[in-house]
């Protein structure tokens, strides 16, 4: 379980719509896109929700089951920070 609040990097800027997210790292001028699914991840990483809080999240919206969400959400934020898109306070 991860209980820590995500938050986006400050050099990132996001545009999210019915199709999607596009992201701009203004720092390394890198443009990335993601389906509805990730529109949604990102937009509960605005909200600093925590791993955990965004799958169950997405259990709710998408009629998925929790594994699937919580494998989704980790593979997403483990990308989104290994590229400094995000970070991830401790407690």
């Amino acid at each position: 379980m991860n209980r820590n609040p995500l938050r986006p990097s400050s050099t990132v800027r996001a545009s999210v719509g019915d199709d999607g997210l596009v992201l701009l790292d203004l720092r390394g001028g890198l443009v990335l896109s993601a389906n509805a699914v990730g529109g949604r991840i990102w937009k509960l990483i605005e909200q600093r929700r925590s791993r955990d809080d965004i799958a169950g999240q997405l259990v709710a919206d998408f009629a998925v089951d929790r594994d699937r969400a919580a494998r989704d959400v980790d593979r997403f934020v483990t990308d989104l920070l290994a590229r400094g898109l995000v970070t991830e306070d401790a407690h």
